[in-house]
């Protein structure tokens, strides 16, 4: 178990790092926009490859953060329906609705894996200004789904345990979550 912890450690800084990279990716996309707009407006200069580049930083900037929010549990869900429930019966419809999510977070690696496979072998490149290779770009996508479907394994687990102490009426474990406190700490 010991070994377990550490990887879940590990795991958890990488979050980390992935989530402050899709910061600074943020910070860049706003600087480069606001440089482009005043360039234009005032000597009339824009750099034409620059909203290609910022289109492939929306792709990296979503899948390097897309773990955090899950293991935040910011993501979207139906509060309105689950808060309805007893807490035993919330927990019971987490750990199915987070079963499917595994489900179709490995079905959504594999091909993702296989297609940048595929462009990796084929030398795909994209028909656009800076014609660049597509796997480097697209490389985040397998990248960023198999960190989402760790991160999705380690919450249906979590929610799992909880529906189980609450069966056998025990006050439930917080679970594997960090706290948002907690987070890039």
């Amino acid at each position: 178990m010991r070994v377990l912890r550490k990887a879940e450690i590990i795991f958890d800084k990488t979050i980390d790092y992935m989530l402050m990279a899709a910061a600074v990716i943020v910070v860049l996309d706003a600087l480069a926009v606001s440089a482009d707009v005043i360039l234009r407006k005032a000597i009339g200069f824009t750099w034409s490859p620059l909203y290609e580049m910022i289109t492939y930083s929306l792709l990296w900037m979503t899948f390097l953060g897309t773990t955090a929010i899950m293991r935040m549990n910011g993501h979207v869900k139906m509060d309105s329906l689950t808060s309805q429930l007893s807490p035993k019966t919330e927990a019971l419809l987490n750990t199915i609705s987070h079963g499917v999510c595994v489900l179709l977070a490995s079905v959504m690696l594999f091909y993702t894996i296989k297609l940048t496979i595929t462009d990796y072998q084929t030398n795909f490149v994209l028909a656009s200004i800076l014609n660049p290779p597509k796997w480097p770009i697209e490389i985040i996508i397998p990248i960023g789904f198999f960190m989402l479907f760790v991160q999705i394994i380690r919450n249906t687990k979590g929610f799992f345990e909880r529906y189980k102490a609450l069966s056998r009426k025990e006050k439930p474990d917080t679970g594997n979550q960090v706290p948002e406190d907690k987070v890039l700490s």
